[in-house]
């Protein structure tokens, strides 16, 4: 089982998407740290020209060809901006949190599934095994029963009809394994396995003593719902907007900025070399410049109020998440108490139809009774057997949800 979520955790479509978006998030929260530092560019232009013209470099009239070259490098530093980087930033680091917490709830929705898949294999094979055992039981009774036939106690219709539940329950067996196959299948589809490869899955089962846990109160288990990561993403979302409003009413505030520039030109009109005339011609500039927003035909306001509706909704949206989340652990809390209940009544019911089957198949071997009313006893039992092995794997597997949702490590038995 361990190996199995171990190979989820790079294979499984979904969890490889989630980290994609982790990962995309914290590259753009390295570029928001890295925003705070001056931008370099350079610049360099060669061109040639016919025909009149001024020469840039020497300030001459001419009409021949001019062979020029330009080159500079610019420097841009903002000293102030509203505090916009410093939003950018925190909004970035929310986007990570959340992109994060994103990936735990996509973890944990697959390793459950996987939990799910990986029991079924285990009722499957157990399922089987179970059938195996009552196809074995029921030759030795046909045997039986055909020594009373030959004895005259019993007719030859009883061990006809015997025969008739050996071959429906070499049938049950078919269906059990295919149904083995098919959960492997499905499991190989949640892990992400390619389902031309094998998988083994280890025989084994939930012990027959395994009984369900007191039941949980309701106060434990909503107070699992606020850790659970997905209460934790729609936090971080709405602070993520809260960040993102704060950076759009930046836009209303002047913005100051450090410039510099180095620059320098080339001319064939000039009879110095090369390197001279470079830096013969060099240029040196630096200065401030301020910005201030005055009028934009309110495009800044409707984009302020853009943002601060989108805050709104996160905090909506995190007071569904939070409805949702109650909910469904409160659901998970009422289906493990119903499925307990029923495995209890099942056991009970079980316990007393394998007395009587077992009564049943003595007095069929002293002939007090015929095959057919064997069977229903029989049927009633097999019934019986098949619906106490689901309910105790769907009993378990509930319980094991909520430990699960309440951050309780996995049963050993998995």
């Amino acid at each position: 089982m361990g190996d199995c979520l171990a190979f989820a955790q790079t294979n499984n479509l979904q969890v490889q998407q989630a980290g994609l978006l982790q990962d995309k998030s914290i590259v753009q929260l390295n570029t928001a740290n890295k925003s705070f530092l001056p931008t370099v560019n350079a610049r360099m232009r060669t061109t040639g020209n016919w025909g009149f013209l001024i020469d840039p470099s020497t300030n001459e009239l001419s009409d021949q060809f001019n062979f020029g070259n330009q080159a500079a490098l610019n420097m841009n530093w903002n000293l102030f901006n509203g505090f916009a980087t410093s939003h950018q930033i925190k909004l970035r680091t929310q986007q990570v949190a959340a992109a994060t917490y994103d990936y735990q709830v996509s973890s944990n929705s697959t390793s459950l599934n996987i939990i799910y898949a990986f029991l079924q294999v285990l009722l499957g094979q157990e399922q089987l095994k179970n059938s195996k055992q009552r196809a074995a039981y029921l030759v030795e009774q046909q045997r039986k029963v055909k020594n009373q036939v030959d004895k005259g106690v019993l007719s030859k219709r009883d061990w006809l009809n015997l025969q008739s539940q050996v071959a429906a329950e070499e049938l049950q067996t078919v269906y059990a394994e295919n149904g083995v196959d098919k959960a492997i299948l499905n499991l190989k589809q949640v892990v992400g396995l390619p389902l031309a490869e094998d998988l083994t899955v280890q025989t084994g089962k939930i012990s027959d003593d395994w009984l369900p846990t007191e039941l949980i109160s309701a106060e434990v288990v909503t107070a699992a719902a606020t850790a659970l990561p997905d209460l934790k993403a729609a936090q971080a979302r709405v602070e993520a907007t809260q960040h993102a409003w704060q950076l759009e009413r930046a836009s209303y505030k002047p913005t100051f900025a450090l410039t510099a520039q180095l620059a320098t030109r080339t001319s064939n009109y000039k009879t110095e070399v090369f390197t001279n005339q470079v830096l013969d011609n060099l240029n040196r500039r630096v200065g401030l410049s301020l910005y201030v927003p005055i009028a934009n035909g309110f495009l800044l306001r409707n984009t302020d109020q853009l943002a601060k509706l989108n805050a709104e909704s996160a905090k909506l949206n995190y007071q569904q998440v939070e409805r949702d989340l109650s909910g469904k652990v409160m659901s998970a809390l009422l289906d493990y108490k119903a499925a307990a209940k029923k495995y209890r009544v099942l056991q009970l019911q079980y316990s007393l139809l394998s007395e009587e089957h077992r009564y049943a198949a003595k007095m069929l071997e002293l002939g007090g009774l015929n095959a057919m009313e064997y069977s229903v006893t029989r049927s009633r039992l097999v019934t019986a057997q098949s619906e106490l092995i689901q309910a105790k794997y769907d009993c378990f597997f509930k319980q094991k949800t909520l430990d699960f949702y309440q951050g309780k490590p996995l049963p050993s038995v998995l």
